[in-house]
């Protein structure tokens, strides 16, 4: 199928189960653990959407900021291990550029973090990165480099050079990782829509290159440009069913 197409359907079929899903968050038994999580999938498709069918970069924002708000309150109320699962969750809070909540994500954390995982070390080399904490940073980079020695974390090597490039300002390094990064993208992101137009984490970490000064264009489709200059928007419009929780 073409990826357009896919995309209208997979969006279509969201829209139209969008309220329903709602409704059972209240209506069924354990109805938030079960039902809120999927509308972190439906902003982010909506976001995807937004910058590659209408163009609407500011509307991607607002839905970077939904989901990952949906994984920053499952996070605090079921422990759901957000900083131990890659760095999607983060990149959404880096690129909805909203100030208050890249500030959360820098210092949420598991109730107990597993920090012999490779996905708490990448989520929390990010988090140090925003808080400009050298000394945690190149503790992470030293475990990194022990982790991607490993076959089936391969595809992650090249974060070791970005954070490295991070870490000594070197941002001709965060460059050049961030581009073989790009080119290992689908063995990381397996979601078969999502992948064939946007690169989450290696978005994520381009954002937070621009965040720190460092204006890098990747010149391609799955990094886009336009996403990346800092802009908050004036609102954030949240989902209207965490006023009723």
């Amino acid at each position: 199928m073409d990826r357009i197409d896919h995309l209208k359907i997979v969006y279509n079929s969201y829209l139209s189960s969008e309220k329903d899903i709602k409704a059972k968050i209240f209506s069924e038994e354990n109805g938030r653990f079960h039902f809120i999580p999927a509308f972190e999938g439906y902003a982010t498709i909506y976001a995807i959407y937004s910058i590659y069918l209408l163009k609407d970069f500011e509307m991607a924002k607002c839905y970077f900021y939904r989901a990952s708000r949906v994984a920053e309150y499952m996070s605090l109320n079921y422990d759901w291990r957000i900083i131990e699962s890659g760095i999607d969750r983060l990149s959404y809070a880096l690129l909805s550029d909203d100030t208050e909540l890249i500030k959360k994500y820098s210092v949420l954390s598991n109730k107990q973090n597993n920090q012999l995982s490779i996905g708490f070390q990448i989520a929390n080399a990010v988090q140090n990165i925003i808080l400009d904490n050298k000394q945690k940073l190149d503790e992470n980079i030293k475990n990194l480099e022990r982790f991607v020695k490993l076959t089936q974390f391969k595809s992650w090597e090249p974060i070791v050079d970005i954070f490295k490039g991070f870490l000594n300002s070197k941002v001709n390094l965060i460059e050049l990782g961030l581009q073989t990064l790009l080119n290992t993208d689908k063995k990381r992101n397996k979601n078969v829509l999502i992948n064939k137009f946007f690169s989450p984490d290696t978005s994520g970490l381009c954002k937070l290159a621009w965040l720190k000064g460092y204006q890098i264009d990747l010149k391609s489709s799955l990094v886009p440009i336009e996403l990346m200059p800092i802009k908050p928007l004036a609102i954030y419009e949240d989902y209207d069913f965490f006023k009723e929780l």
